[in-house]
């Protein structure tokens, strides 16, 4: 298990130890795993498998890696599943507010929230939707359902009283869409960084909706290195960025057409 940052062996006794634990984890207790993340319907969720994960309600996310099966180049199945990654989200209420007070309480703007994975990204992606979601109309795209949460169609977890939730949709779909239908003032999503990312964000922006977005990256003097997010930089697509370590906002840098603050223990 990670906790804090820090890797511990879960012990028959219940413990947690820094060192090798006692539990010799087997298949058979891999396929349970597998088998109850997909509510004993493995095979009737294909997309999740060739994407290498599965959302539980409530918002767990299920990691998994194994033998490829292929077509044509493309991943159509998943094999001999070796190991398993649960993810297991938290709500902290509270955790976006130095941000929320030091970058809209003037107004809306957009903001990239960048870092490293499990350092808290999507955590403080929740808490700022249900900041801003208190105030002005959202649109989330919670392509993996793991920030609202949404069971039966209602957020498991609070993401505002004016957030409407495109749970599961893509990234490129819900952005469209959600411009098209919903009229947001601010569309929040989740590790953006693809091609079709860029054409969607676009066209939010020239919509005139705010987009406040994550990302991977391990400093943002990195950012321009990765051609997407430097294409929606050189647009002027994010009027900030902050840079997360373990939940904390540390120094950002400031880049030609990327205002960035430099934010302190938030």
């Amino acid at each position: 298990a990670a906790v804090g940052g820090t890797s511990l062996f879960l012990y028959s006794s219940g413990e947690l130890s820094p060192y090798r634990s006692d539990i010799i984890i087997t298949k058979n207790d891999i396929d349970h795993v597998i088998t109850s993340a997909f509510e004993h319907s493995v095979y009737s969720k294909k997309s999740s498998i060739c994407a290498g994960f599965v959302t539980t309600p409530k918002g767990c996310r299920v990691g998994f890696c194994g033998e490829a099966v292929t077509e044509n180049g493309r991943v159509v199945n998943v094999k001999n599943i070796s190991s398993v990654n649960i993810r297991i989200p938290r709500e902290i209420k509270g955790c976006a507010k130095g941000i929320y007070q030091r970058i809209f309480s003037d107004g809306l703007h957009s903001l990239l929230i960048c870092g490293p994975p499990s350092c808290g990204k999507t955590t403080v992606l929740r808490d700022l939707t249900r900041l801003l979601g208190g105030r002005y109309p959202v649109s989330l795209i919670d392509e993996r359902s793991e920030i609202a949460a949404a069971v039966g169609g209602l957020p498991f977890n609070d993401v505002g009283s004016f957030t409407d939730v495109f749970s599961s949709y893509g990234r490129y779909e819900g952005i469209m869409t959600a411009v098209r239908v919903m009229s947001p003032r601010v569309l929040v999503c989740d590790e953006i960084g693809s091609g079709d990312d860029v054409k969607a964000l676009d066209y939010a922006a020239h919509s005139g909706v705010t987009v406040i977005a994550t990302a991977h990256c391990g400093s943002l003097e990195k950012l321009p290195q990765k051609p997407n997010i430097a294409l929606l930089l050189e647009r002027g697509m994010f009027e900030y960025a902050v840079q997360l370590d373990k939940g904390t906002v540390t120094a950002a840098e400031r880049t030609d057409k990327l205002r960035c603050l430099q934010l302190q223990g938030v």
